[in-house]
């Protein structure tokens, strides 16, 4: 897609997994066709940044050759499935969750052709659940050997066995284009009802009153051991990609994994000490990790401020909590509500209270000092 600062390239690996070699490779075009910025996003997948169309195409070509994306243009572009971060290496994930998850994939590129943003999830518990995560098909593999089946913002579930869920997963996709003019499971569900959508697949709806979880904490030193790891405001330079790559070579098991978090992870490692000389954020508490924010000016044209740079002003400031800081009132970066957002624009600052960025604010017109010191009170 097109950005501020050129064209938007999207990079998804599979079973959140990245080589040594991959990462390597994607470093290395990224900065020599793109601007040599890298996005993390909360869908687990990398997004660098920068290319004019034809450094797209050479970009593209050398994550085919990487193994980084279909061939097929079409499946490539439906190929959107999170999948657990420690997968193959965290013994408390459910057993058949990884073959659940290349059972899905494989179904999933003869699914019908669905709205871009459309995808699926597989979780399987363990250190780093996916509970926390929306998205259109969630397919929970339990320890029990079932599998739970749930729709974005939906209140039912239905249970099934591995092979089940893969049909049904199929079949849902095929039902959701009938469901028009819906592009998300969550706008079906509020016209139908999950219950609905469920029995029209023949699935026994049961009442889900799974409470929201937090996401878990993914940057420090994990059991394993693994690292964890976060770019400032979630933007990675490709030069510290390679380095990263590097690491996981010489002190770990030779992956990066990603994580719906804006955190990488790097199984094997027991230091931070390497990690953080690149500039990485390695501390659960750093400040940082509490400010959500999007890429702001220039990189995105709606943005009307730099956001990173006001970010790290924020970060200074020690304002406790979640902070939600928009460069404009879509708020991409957290589209739900938080319990502070700082929405900047061309008339200045606003402050919005346990809301989204298009939310009422409680102040507005402000200076940065200004909002810093609304933010100071409680």
């Amino acid at each position: 897609m097109e950005s501020g600062d050129g064209l938007l390239l999207r990079v998804k690996p599979r079973a959140a997994c990245l080589t040594a070699a991959q990462a390597r490779a994607l470093a290395e075009a990224a900065t020599r066709h793109g601007n040599g910025a890298i996005d993390l996003t909360q869908r687990a997948n990398l997004q660098p940044r920068g290319f004019s169309p034809d450094g797209a195409r050479v970009f593209a070509e050398a994550m085919l050759a990487a193994g980084l994306a279909h061939p097929d243009p079409a499946v490539e572009r439906g190929r959107n499935l999170m999948a657990p971060p420690l997968l193959g290496l965290d013994a408390g994930i459910a057993p058949g969750t990884a073959a659940l998850v290349a059972a899905l994939e494989d179904a999933m590129a003869g699914w019908p052709a669905l709205p871009a943003k459309f995808g699926a999830l597989v979780d399987g518990g363990g250190l780093l659940p996916l509970s926390s995560e929306s998205t259109d098909i969630r397919l929970r593999q339990t320890a029990g050997g079932a599998v739970e089946l749930r729709l974005g913002g939906g209140d039912a579930l239905a249970r099934c066995t591995p092979t089940q869920a893969v049909a049904v997963a199929t079949g849902l996709a095929h039902l959701f284009l009938s469901l028009a003019p819906a592009r998300r499971m969550h706008q079906a569900v509020a016209a139908q009802g999950a219950a609905a959508i469920l029995a029209a697949l023949g699935l026994q709806p049961l009442p889900d009153a799974t409470p929201h979880i937090a996401p878990p904490q993914a940057v420090g030193l994990l059991p394993g051991p693994v690292l964890g790891v976060s770019p400032a405001f979630g933007q990675l330079r490709a030069e510290q990609l390679s380095a990263l790559a590097d690491l996981a070579e010489r002190r770990g098991d030779g992956t990066l994994r990603l994580t719906p978090w804006r955190a990488l992870l790097l199984p094997g490692l027991a230091d931070a000490g390497e990690a953080a000389a690149l500039g990485l954020i390695t501390a659960p508490g750093d400040a940082r990790l509490r400010i959500v924010t999007c890429t702001g000016a220039p990189g995105c044209p709606r943005a009307a401020i730099e956001t990173r740079a006001v970010a790290a002003r924020l970060a200074g400031a020690g304002i406790p909590g979640l902070l939600h800081l928009s460069g404009c009132a879509k708020g991409c970066a957290h589209p739900g509500a938080a319990p502070v957002t700082l929405l900047g624009g061309p008339g200045g600052f606003a402050v919005i209270r346990n809301g989204r960025a298009s939310d009422r604010p409680v102040a507005t017109g402000l200076t940065l000092e200004q909002a810093l010191a609304v933010l100071e009170r409680p």
